[in-house]
């Protein structure tokens, strides 16, 4: 699973991950979150209705929630 995240999100094949280390791979995920989570904080204007925001649980502690966009629809994004 760990392989697959790391493919996911950073592009990088599972044999090129297996010869860098666990550390640097770490590092590089973390950074990765924080990226995303910077950019969902940002308050962006929605011209033409395409998202709103929603206030989720938080998976490592239930206390807290995130906050993040719903898309009302995903057409755009996929290539089909």
């Amino acid at each position: 699973m760990f392989l697959v995240n790391i493919q996911e999100a950073l592009g990088i094949s599972t044999n090129v991950a297996l010869d860098m280390s666990c550390a640097l791979l770490r590092s590089m995920l973390a950074e990765y979150g924080y990226m995303w989570n910077e950019r969902n904080k940002e308050d962006t204007e929605d011209e033409h209705g395409e998202f709103e925001w929603v206030e989720l649980p938080d998976w490592d502690d239930p206390t807290k929630t995130n906050r993040i966009k719903k898309y009302n629809n995903v057409d755009s994004f996929i290539g089909a």
